[in-house]
């Protein structure tokens, strides 16, 4: 293949991939648009009808507004669908790989969302009840065992290794919260017959 050839294929290429790209940026538009009207109206209507004074007690404990949160998830949810759309459209040989990636981000996700629960749940549970140092510290490592099984989830290691890690640290979980449990409600007992 001389470079003439070789010049006139990659035109061709060229050629080929400016009808997908001008279907490309239209669909954008489009969805950009769309995006931006869908959270106008939503902010509107939860200007109306007072939403975050609603979940105002719940968005406390977060420290993010409902209707933030809301149109958050809702932007996510029309950033995907265009994401889809215009991979069906203009790439629909990548979109095995697209499903991946939107596999496994939606797993690191679920993950994040789960720790960020946990963390907060601990918080707010220390608070309530105003433990002292030494659980305080037992809690937290405990948290810290369960973001590392869910952690564990997202790594690229082999089905067995996390079958093991995973079995390994909640066995221990369980074990530590049985002693710390045992120790926390009957160490007086103990200490009197010590």
């Amino acid at each position: 293949m001389n470079l003439q050839e070789a010049v006139i294929m990659a035109l061709k290429d060229v050629e080929a991939l400016i009808p997908k790209m001008i279907v490309s940026v239209i669909l954008i538009c489009l969805f950009f648009v769309l995006g931006y009207a869908i959270n106008r109206a939503l902010s509107k209507i939860f200007e109306v009808f007072k939403v975050g004074e609603l979940f105002k007690p719940l968005a406390r404990h977060i420290n993010i507004s409902f209707s933030s949160l809301m149109l958050a998830i809702l932007n996510v949810g029309i950033a995907l669908t265009a994401l889809y759309t215009i991979s069906s459209v203009a790439f629909p040989e990548g979109m095995d790989y697209l499903n991946m990636a939107l596999e496994y981000f939606g797993r690191v996700l679920s993950v994040i969302f789960l720790i960020a629960i946990v963390f907060v749940a601990v918080s707010r549970i220390s608070e309530k009840i105003a433990v002292e140092g030494k659980m305080r510290g037992f809690m937290t490592l405990m948290t810290l065992f369960i973001v590392l099984v869910l952690l564990i989830d997202v790594t690229n290691l082999t089905p067995e290794i996390k079958s093991a890690l995973a079995w390994g640290l909640s066995i221990g979980i369980g074990i530590s919260m049985g002693v710390f449990s045992a120790w926390f409600f009957f160490h007086d007992i103990l200490s009197k017959k010590g």
